[in-house]
């Protein structure tokens, strides 16, 4: 049996479990490419305990996570085409605007007023041990002495407060909506 014959089968699975992991078709026809190569050099490792296709699978997708880890600490380049439009070069590809839009900014300054009257609206002896603990930072064994009562206190009030000022956000919109960053449309297109 050739290697054709092994491999080909798989191919297809193969490149969608890389291409799950990757989103860029170049980068997973690579992952595959790597990881059938990696299978080659190890196959007299194979010792039938799994399925050929489910070793294969694993190792396509390690070769993948790899090539996604070397990924994130290469600089994002766009190529020449992509830097000149009508023979410009197009800054707002090379370097894009990376503050919030205004509807970022609106939706993050209701979220803050929403939070803001949520702790408002818990009672003060418990907004003061959350205040202490979750938000300056302090240790409950601090916060404690700052209050001059037991740590066990403190640790009862922090527990309270956080349940009540959940019960009190549990129905608010605080899902953070983010636009497209204008380098994923770039690399989707490349």
């Amino acid at each position: 049996m050739g290697l054709d014959e092994l491999f080909a089968p798989h191919l297809p699975r193969l490149y969608r479990a890389a291409a799950q992991v990757l989103r860029h078709p170049q980068d997973s026809e690579d992952a595959l490419q790597e990881g059938l190569l990696a299978a080659f050099r190890h196959l007299d490792q194979f010792r039938g305990g799994a399925k050929f296709s489910t070793w294969l699978h694993s190792i396509v997708v390690n070769a993948a996570l790899m090539k996604l880890r070397h990924r994130k600490h290469e600089p994002i380049i766009a190529s020449r085409d992509e830097e000149r439009d009508g023979g410009e070069l197009n800054f707002e590809i090379l370097f894009p605007d990376q503050r919030p839009n205004p509807e970022e900014e609106y939706s993050d300054l209701e979220r803050s007023r929403a939070l803001e009257e949520a702790i408002r609206r818990v009672p003060e002896r418990y907004r003061a041990v959350l205040q202490m603990c979750d938000i300056e930072g302090l240790t409950e064994k601090e916060a404690a002495q700052r209050l001059r009562t037991a740590v066990s206190v403190v640790k009862a009030r922090r527990y309270r407060g956080r349940r009540m000022l959940l019960r009190r956000l549990r129905y608010m919109p605080f899902r953070r909506r983010r636009t497209k960053d204008p380098r994923s449309a770039v690399s989707a297109t490349s």
